[in-house]
């Protein structure tokens, strides 16, 4: 597999040109991740603050029963 490289410089740059598509496409892909993992938390923080704002009767409720 070594004679490849050394025949033809052409097989290099190919080469280099598809590694550095794929690292591309992989950095690519981890930011897409890292930023749908903080809307997610956004999202569950926004949710978690619209329920405790909606419904403070039942977070005082709660002590209430636990004492019965």
């Amino acid at each position: 597999m070594n004679f490849l490289p050394t025949y033809n410089s052409t097989f290099q740059v190919i080469a280099t040109f598809v590694i550095f598509i794929v690292g591309d496409l992989a950095l690519f892909l981890s930011i897409m991740i890292c930023l749908l993992l903080a809307h997610f938390i956004l999202e569950t923080g926004r949710v978690a603050r619209m329920h405790l704002l909606v419904t403070p009767s039942l977070a005082v409720q709660v002590p209430s029963l636990a004492r019965k």
